[in-house]
């Protein structure tokens, strides 16, 4: 089995090591020679390419070889050219999105053109925790309320500066969660709320953590969850106590611009040598049945917790795509089949295999 991962940042790298850990050969590709220093020990090939347009010639040679699935952990703005062209190239692809209009305008020409399954949006948040959400749904036996909370934080509270937050990813995208509106789906139907509002103080194993409306994180759940009957369904991150308030004041009354604001997280807020940690909690309720999932990711010697968060979901989920496992015939109820659609979305994928595999990559962290 062979992948061709797309980018070999901090998350390429992680997936790269994954996807090699599943079984597959992982041939990466990045316009920067120093990303060959990122690839993982063992893994045989790097590309580097200049551009887009290099990428697709590279990726027209390495179809002919035999690829099974592209993985792109490229930019928000160069994923919609690149999905588009796999889906015309019939090669199964998936990305880590964040961004909802490159996502609909790949997963529309996916389900006009493709004749392999696309998956975008598969992160962290969204990606992972979205999962874990249509899980919940499905154990609740169509829960009415569906309730996701997400955190990347410090290892350790007492950070060094008052923000108590460590930059462990994308700052532009981490402004871009505070700053737009989030949909929400309240009293069965969809709203728009600002975000960093929603303010609630949530209780993580006897920790206190403060948790608030940010973007992206809920990707098409609000509106799948709606299709499915659910009345209720945000998406929450979670942070140590006091974080909000600050963010929200430099953001709403001081009106700092994006570029102010990246300097103040990646200048006043960088990542220790403490480590850092991910939490997720997943509610869901249906009359008096609620269920509940709670999982801490911590880093260790190799990568960080965002990276293992973030990374290893999306290898998982593309090693069963690249298997053939998420196209063809599937099992909707005793003795009942349809057929996985071409855009696939985060109730296709089988639940118990993914935790099997997320299993071999050593996310052990697992609460309950």
């Amino acid at each position: 089995m062979r992948a061709v991962v797309l980018g070999i940042g901090r998350m390429g790298t992680a997936i790269a090591w994954a996807m090699g850990e599943l079984g597959y050969e992982v041939v990466g590709m990045d316009a920067n020679m120093k990303a060959l220093r990122n690839m993982p020990e063992g893994n045989p090939r790097f590309v580097t390419v200049s551009g887009t347009e290099d990428i697709f010639i590279n990726l027209v040679e390495e179809k002919k070889r035999g690829v099974d699935v592209v993985i792109s952990s490229l930019p928000y703005h160069q994923t919609e050219e690149v999905g588009t062209w796999c889906v015309d190239n019939e090669l199964r692809y998936c990305d880590l999105g964040g961004r909802v209009d490159v996502s609909a305008a790949i997963n529309e020409w996916a389900g006009k053109k493709a004749r392999k399954p696309v998956f975008t949006d598969l992160g962290l948040a969204p990606g992972w925790v979205n999962i874990i959400a249509e899980q919940a749904r499905k154990q609740t036996h169509g829960a009415q309320s569906v309730e996701m909370y997400v955190g990347g934080l410090p290892r350790m509270q007492d950070s060094h500066n008052p923000l108590k937050y460590e930059a462990t990813w994308s700052t532009d995208g981490l402004i871009n969660e505070y700053r737009d509106d989030c949909l929400i789906l309240e009293n069965g139907e969809i709203r728009t709320v600002k975000g960093m509002e929603g303010y609630e103080l949530v209780d993580f194993c006897g920790s206190g953590y403060e948790a608030f409306y940010t973007s992206g994180g809920a990707a098409h759940t609000i509106e799948a969850m709606k299709e499915a009957g659910v009345k209720n369904c945000s998406y929450k991150t979670l942070r140590y106590l006091g974080h909000r308030d600050i963010v929200r004041f430099l953001i709403r009354k001081c009106e700092l611009s994006d570029e102010v604001l990246k300097d103040i997280f990646e200048k006043g807020c960088p990542q220790s040598v403490g480590g850092d940690r991910v939490l997720m909690q997943v509610k869901a309720k249906n009359g008096s049945l609620e269920w509940k999932k709670r999982i801490e990711i911590l880093s260790d010697a190799h990568f960080s917790a965002m990276q293992k968060a973030t990374a290893f979901p999306i290898s998982c989920v593309a090693s069963l795509m690249g298997e053939g496992k998420l196209e063809g015939d599937k099992e909707q109820h005793r003795d009942y089949w349809t057929q996985y659609p071409k855009a696939l979305t985060y109730a296709d994928v089988p639940y118990d295999e993914l935790e099997k595999r997320l299993d071999i990559l050593g996310l052990e962290n697992f609460l309950d």
